[in-house]
């Protein structure tokens, strides 16, 4: 069943973002942005990512359908899905697709709220939840604020049964805010929520990552690398399409499971 909707919302995808830019301009448009992340990374920001029609179309169906798959394994694999998971919190969500990841592996669906600061994102965001059957809303806000704003709630009450996505958003912060929003999430998995923290694996876009992994592993938390073969993505045919010759996809990730 899963598979289906994933499916569908593949689909939509492309008649959402491909075909009113068509195929030699969506797949131009995955290059440049491709080039954008690997080369000029220390230029691009979470603006500039997508600022253009074909930049938007590219980030939406080609590397939102790669970050689904990637979180999808990743909280399989670490089984952050086995417990009682009631409310994903999809931090600086881009099109929502790591929430949603996570809220499709979870055998009970957990509501989802999503936060960004780019209205595209966030009307992007509604959009796949929708489309995959998920209910949640996404809005407008800064991530290390609403941080901030949960632990505060956390210490009337206990964080169990929340998870707390960061997928490929920690690294667009500026260092202060980093160095504010780190803490904020160590207190939240002390009282219990889950926190799933995934980035790209290249050290040069994640300088802070080591220091990360160490107050993460303070916790009993886990830091993890990752490879999968493209083929498990369904993105093979479009990846040599768009000329990449790359067999496989990695990422890293921090995590606490929570009650």
């Amino acid at each position: 069943m899963t598979g289906d909707v994933v499916a569908a919302w593949m689909t939509a995808l492309r008649e959402r973002h491909v075909e009113p830019l068509g195929r030699p301009a969506f797949l131009k448009a995955v290059r440049a942005l491709s080039v954008r992340y690997v080369e000029r990374r220390h230029t691009l920001d979470s603006r500039s990512a997508i600022d253009s029609a074909g930049k938007r179309a590219a980030f939406a169906a080609f590397y939102a359908p790669v970050h689904f798959h990637a979180t999808q394994l990743i909280v399989q694999e670490l089984r952050l899905a086995d417990g009682t998971i009631d409310t994903i919190v999809d931090l600086g969500c881009g099109t929502g697709v790591a929430g949603a990841a996570w809220a499709l592996s979870s055998p009970e669906r957990p509501a989802l709220t999503g936060i960004d600061a780019n209205p595209w994102a966030v009307d992007e965001t509604n959009w796949t939840w929708r489309t995959l059957g998920l209910t949640g809303r996404a809005r407008r806000g800064d991530i290390v604020r609403t941080v901030l704003r949960l632990r505060q709630a956390s210490r009337r009450s206990s964080g169990a049964g929340t998870g707390i996505a960061l997928g490929w958003a920690v690294n667009e912060l500026g260092d202060d805010a980093r160095h504010t929003l780190l803490p904020a999430l160590l207190d939240l998995a002390r009282r219990d929520a889950s926190i799933l923290v995934i980035e790209p694996i290249a050290r040069r876009a994640a300088p802070w990552w080591n220091d990360w992994a160490a107050s993460f592993g303070d916790l009993g938390g886990l830091a993890r690398e990752w490879t999968w073969e493209i083929g498990a993505t369904g993105l093979a045919d479009l990846n040599r399409e768009a000329g990449f010759r790359r067999e496989s996809l990695s990422a890293r990730s921090l995590s606490i499971a929570g009650r």
